[in-house]
């Protein structure tokens, strides 16, 4: 790691729903300021960044870097490397203390959102706040024009933009945004592309660019699609992935899933990995994050036998590439590992289920246990026990 150095610092701005600024993703989680009561300009050049500069450009690591840092020691892809992939040109010994121009662009205006999925929550949907009866601001932020106006000035640097949520197509934010990058700039959305999209003046945008990468948020098929994005109409997903994949032959976009590994596929990754095929969709994974009870590394012998069935019959019927052949083979060293049931984490996903069905998900009472009965039957014995 003597050799680090990253873009970012000097080259990139990410904004989160709060007004908290970064100059990339994966930074530290302490930010270097706030829109709500600093200037974009003032963070940017702000004395935290300059020192994070400094050290960079002394080859030093800084603990800012630490996620990528981790990363790349565990043999991982980091931001990193993204960031300076886009800036071919950049020298970190001649680049100064002073912020140069945002070359990559993620800024997230707020979390609206047509839908609560279940491993989702209130600090990242509208739809889930509301179900829990918790206030949140979907007005446009004070700094939006500040914000706007700042990446107007750099028009010519910017490279990449990544439109991300709440729900990106439903943010119209994001309309200006599209006006203020050059027409040759890489877009690259994370939807869950649930809304109709003839009237929606994001998507029309979209469609009118060349360089646009969709990754589709979704991770079962059918009924179970319908029951883990509640909201979600499953005829209405495919109707709209006919029109992208439409663009993506047309217009020179791409894009691929972007699925999240939890209970609720652990037992059909098949069923899914069938229907991205035929579709001629690439499946990108991501372990689960929260909660832990959807978790399927959580549970003992019963869940983790089932699980790893389904992922070497995958392994069997289909070719993987080796994102997914990693993630899948780290499951399996999990499940190895596990002996006997674990009620305390059964007794965990059932209150989970029970709160899902009978408090916020009322249309779904009952589902669980039809849609996925080789985990209903372990509930019902344990509940019976």
């Amino acid at each position: 790691m003597s050799n680090f150095y990253c873009a970012a610092p000097w080259r990139g701005l990410h904004i989160n729903v709060r007004g908290d600024v970064k100059t990339c993703c994966a930074g530290n989680p302490n930010m270097l300021g706030n829109l709500n009561n600093q200037r974009i300009d003032q963070i940017l050049d702000g004395p935290k960044l300059q020192e994070i500069r400094h050290s960079i450009s002394q080859g030093q690591l800084h603990n800012y870097c630490s996620n990528c840092i981790d990363r790349e020691r565990h043999g991982g892809d980091s931001e990193r490397s993204w960031h300076n992939s886009a800036n071919p040109d950049f020298d970190y010994a001649q680049a100064g203390v002073q912020y140069h121009f945002p070359t990559i662009i993620d800024v997230r205006w707020n979390t609206t959102c047509n839908l609560s999925c279940n491993y989702c929550g209130p600090r990242d949907s509208s739809k889930w706040a509301s179900l829990q009866k918790i206030s949140v601001s979907s007005d446009t932020r004070h700094y939006y024009t500040d914000v706007c106006d700042f990446i107007k000035q750099h028009y010519d640097q910017v490279k990449e933009v990544a439109l991300v949520g709440g729900e990106p197509l439903l943010l119209p934010e994001n309309e200006r945004l599209l006006d203020v990058i050059p027409p040759d700039c890489v877009i690259t959305i994370i939807t869950n592309l649930s809304n109709v999209l003839e009237d929606n003046r994001i998507f029309k945008k979209l469609s009118q660019r060349s360089c646009v990468g969709w990754s589709i948020s979704f991770d079962n098929i059918q009924d179970r699609f319908e029951y883990v994005r509640n909201g979600a109409n499953w005829n209405q997903l495919l109707h709209n992935l006919d029109l992208v994949q439409l663009l993506m032959k047309n217009n020179g976009h791409w894009g691929g899933i972007h699925a999240v590994y939890n209970l609720y596929n652990a037992t059909r990754l098949c069923e899914f990995k069938k229907f991205a095929q035929d579709r001629g969709l690439v499946i990108r994974w991501q372990n689960l994050g929260t909660p832990a009870e959807l978790d399927p590394r959580n549970y003992g012998q019963e869940v983790a036998s089932l699980a790893a069935q389904e992922i070497q019959k995958m392994y069997d019927m289909f070719e993987v590439d080796a994102q997914e052949k990693a993630l899948f083979d780290s499951a399996l060293t999990t499940y190895k590992s596990k002996d006997q049931a674990d009620q305390h984490s059964l007794n965990n996903l059932k209150k989970f289920v029970d709160t899902i069905e009978n408090k916020y998900h009322t249309n779904n009472a009952g589902d669980f246990a039809r849609l996925w009965p080789e985990f209903g039957d372990l509930l019902w014995q344990q509940k019976q026990s």
